[in-house]
């Protein structure tokens, strides 16, 4: 059922998240690291790296000129609201905030 580039491949449990994402799926390796290069799953790894540098571009595009390198993770929609807001608040908060909203 999954679409295998490489032999460690992501398990999708859902089927509505299998569907969305045509049942593709990138896994972590051993080390933990989901940025690493997995060795077995070459395919996998370089989907990985083409989608981080199409990321890089659209930042690009976008007016973001001194992007570096991005990295592009899977998340739950609420831990991608509660890391931006993380980051908003190390990066923006002027001196008398308390809460960002």
């Amino acid at each position: 059922d999954n679409v295998g580039v490489g032999e460690r491949e992501a398990r999708i449990y859902s089927s509505l998240v299998a569907k969305r994402h045509y049942r593709m799926g990138h896994g972590i390796g051993r080390s933990g690291d989901v940025a690493a290069v997995q060795p077995k799953a070459a395919g996998s790894s370089l989907m990985v790296k083409i989608t981080n540098l199409l990321a890089q571009d659209a930042m690009r595009i976008a007016g973001v000129t001194e992007v570096k390198a991005c990295i592009v993770v899977p998340l739950a929609t609420g831990m991608s609201i509660g890391l931006t807001l993380l980051g908003l608040r190390l990066h923006w908060k002027a001196p008398s905030s308390k809460r960002i909203v």
